[in-house]
């Protein structure tokens, strides 16, 4: 008798694992990629009878799309695949170039996922995304095409001038030293708090051409570039903080620190003859090129800026441009961050010391996260 209830104890425990089974396949979604055989699911949330399915889990699986919030009127704004669908929350008519669809169900929010119901996906995508969606009724399979991935996944830092090229002098240290040291601690607090790779230029005293540094980072395959000095002026009292993105000159200023960056072709890499191998054609054609990321690098900059300025109190000397050599023919949003003046007796202990660094290294940091976060349309 005890075996026969074991038997069929057994046999039931079976047939519910199957009956979990067969909903699990019901009820989550495939997503098939076209052209390949790639497949990802989307798993479902049963909510008072009906399959919900979570809009984030959705862009995170695509690598794509973006979800703007606006609380005030309960309201969302999903756009993919340059698509724009905008819904209110528990309402379950969806808006999309003026025209209005019913999925029968309201949009509902969990916590912090924004979930949508089964007909999201097997009847508005397809509808109005003919093009980019199919549905597979038989297979529970929604059809796509595979996004690039646009993640930032690589990042590299270039610790300025280093080896015989000094950079600019304090009274007790050279910005070669600084920034190196700066570099070496921001690469592991960006590996620490971001899900990405950090890559430096140069890891000790080391030169390297301007030129040998952009290769570096297009042959990395880097998504940013961000190149780390300290500024010098002739007026000791110049101080504070300033992100410069590649583009002509504006200001006085900007072309006073172009100047100075730039100075290291004349004096290390071969005088006049290497200044005029930087603004050769094809150093033009790598502006041009870099010219479609310069909104990116603007934006970049901006938000480092913010940040630096945050997090350490200094002088917002604000965002920049200047034509700097190290910038050019860097395929990838880039920026040049100037620290805080070498030259100011006060901002060199400031660069100097653990703590400084340390606020400076949490500020790029929070930057990067922000940028990252936008372009990722990781929300």
């Amino acid at each position: 008798m005890h075996i026969i209830d074991k038997g069929v104890r057994l046999k039931k425990l079976f047939l519910l694992i199957i009956l979990l089974i067969i909903s699990f396949k019901l009820f989550s979604i495939t997503i098939q990629y076209k052209n390949t055989v790639d497949k990802d699911v989307l798993k479902s949330y049963k909510i008072e009878g009906v399959n919900y399915y979570s809009l984030n889990d959705f862009r995170r699986l695509l690598r794509t799309g973006n979800l703007n919030i606006d609380y005030e009127h309960s309201k969302l704004n999903f756009n993919i695949f340059e698509e724009s669908f905008i819904v209110i929350l528990n309402s379950n008519f969806v808006t999309s170039k003026g025209r209005i669809s019913n999925i029968y169900y309201p949009v509902i929010q969990n916590g912090q996922e924004f979930l949508v119901p089964y007909t999201f996906f097997s009847e508005l995508l397809p509808f109005h995304l003919s093009d980019k969606f199919t549905w597979d009724s038989k297979k529970n399979t929604i059809i796509t095409e595979r996004p690039a991935d646009n993640r930032i996944k690589r990042i590299v830092i270039d610790p300025g001038h280093g080896g015989k090229d000094p950079g600019a002098l304090g009274k007790k240290a050279y910005e070669k030293n600084i920034v190196l040291d700066i570099a070496l601690k921001l690469k592991k607090h960006i590996e620490k708090e971001l899900d990405v790779e950090v890559l430096l230029t140069r890891d000790s005293d080391t030169f390297l051409t301007l030129q040998e540094r952009t290769s570096f980072a297009n042959n990395s395959q880097a998504d940013l570039f961000i190149s780390l000095h300290c500024n010098a002026a002739q007026n000791t009292r110049s101080n504070g903080v300033e992100v410069f993105i590649l583009s002509t000159a504006r200001t006085t200023d900007a072309r006073a620190v172009e100047a100075l960056e730039n100075s290291v072709v004349l004096e290390y890499e071969g005088g006049t003859e290497a200044v005029k191998a930087y603004d050769d054609l094809q150093f033009i054609l790598a502006d041009l090129q870099q010219s479609e990321q310069l909104e990116e690098s603007s934006d970049l900059a901006v938000r480092l800026q913010t940040e630096l300025v945050k997090n350490t109190s200094m002088i917002d000397r604000g965002v920049k441009q200047a034509g700097f050599y190290v910038l050019r023919g860097a395929f990838m949003p880039s920026v040049l961050v100037e620290l805080g003046f070498i030259t100011n007796e006060e901002e060199e202990k400031k660069l100097l010391s653990s703590k400084y660094q340390n606020d400076i290294v949490k500020a790029i940091t929070n930057g990067i996260k922000s940028f990252k976060l936008k372009y990722d349309y990781i929300w």
